[in-house]
């Protein structure tokens, strides 16, 4: 799964898709950089339209920055950040293609 995720470094989401996740819900393990940031993308936009970067840093280029920003707290789906904070099996491969992105690859 935490492989397959890494799909995300080139997606993006509906801001309905993590509303929730930025208003509140669970985004205690947020960057609140980031947090903010979206907190504005979705104030100022339709969120059945507006589509926001999975991975905000490269969101064009296939890489391992997805993972870079998981352990920075920067996972928009709580089903991204979960593979960096919910144990610490999937913690280990995410840390792991953030040392080694040919690994990942």
């Amino acid at each position: 799964m935490v492989t397959l995720s890494g799909a995300h470094t080139i997606g993006r989401a509906r801001c309905s898709t993590f509303s929730s996740r930025v208003n509140g819900g669970s985004n205690s393990d947020m960057n609140l950089d980031f947090l903010h940031s979206q907190q504005q993308l979705r104030s100022v936009s339709d969120t059945n339209t507006t589509l926001a970067n999975l991975d905000d840093m490269t969101p064009s280029t296939f890489d391992n920055q997805y993972y870079v920003n998981l352990l920075s707290g920067k996972g928009l789906l709580v089903s991204d950040q979960v593979l960096a904070t919910g144990n610490d099996n999937t913690r280990e491969i995410v840390q792991t293609y953030v040392d080694d992105p040919s690994a990942f690859f």
